[in-house]
């Protein structure tokens, strides 16, 4: 699975250094291990082998950046900025009285309240974060998207690091739609929105999603 990660990410990488210098520009060498340690022991659980592996390849993107990499708007987190935002958002929904007394449940499913062993990867800069689910259950290391305003409410975006970075991979090289297994998911669940996104690159060589080729 490792292998993967590092295939999937060098892939990504190359195509941005073609393609999008501008986003390129902002990618961060390896996160420090102890670093990688210290929000493991944070979360109390063992961190999937490939959150990790994509971790020591890259630290998230330089700090403030707004060039998203992860569709639609998302920006991947230094090891240290998702350590913080974990820790804020568990101590914020701790301290929503109505969400306060929600028990886990497994891996997947919908939770109201930001549950301790919700990861943040990624951020939109405007509330929403990307986290990988570390709770117990069948669906364990999905990545799905937390709405600071509705909590987490939608089926995972996808089933796991690897998977995330292969789509994204997939779709910059191959010049298809990324999250066409999500609307699928999205569908069955009863949703007539439409979450695939085409990659594009603004004139600044500036990575963007979009919603049509």
């Amino acid at each position: 699975m490792t292998d993967a990660v590092s295939n999937a990410w060098r892939r990504i990488a190359g195509w941005l250094t073609v393609h999008a210098p501008g986003t390129a520009a902002q990618v961060r060498g390896p996160a420090d291990p102890e670093e990688i340690d210290a929000l493991e022991r944070d979360v109390g659980v063992p961190l999937p082998a490939e959150l990790r592996a994509w971790w020591l390849l890259t630290d998230g993107f330089a700090p403030g950046v707004l060039h998203a990499l992860i569709p639609w708007i998302h920006v991947p987190l230094p090891v240290t900025k998702a350590r913080a935002e974990r820790r804020w958002l568990v101590r914020l929904s701790a301290g929503t009285p109505r969400y306060a007394d929600v028990d886990d449940s497994a891996a997947g499913t919908f939770s109201q309240r930001y549950q301790h062993t919700f990861v943040p990867i990624s951020t939109d800069n405007c509330g929403q974060v990307n986290f990988v689910d570390l709770r117990v259950g069948p669906a364990h290391g999905c990545v799905s998207e937390w709405d600071h305003e509705e909590g987490f409410l939608q089926p995972p975006t996808w089933t796991g690091v690897t998977d995330m970075l292969t789509d994204i991979a997939d779709a910059l090289e191959f010049g298809r739609p990324a999250m066409v297994e999500f609307a699928e998911r999205l569908r069955a669940a009863g949703s007539a929105s439409d979450p695939r996104a085409w990659a594009g690159v603004l004139p600044d060589g500036e990575l963007e999603w979009n919603d049509s080729p």
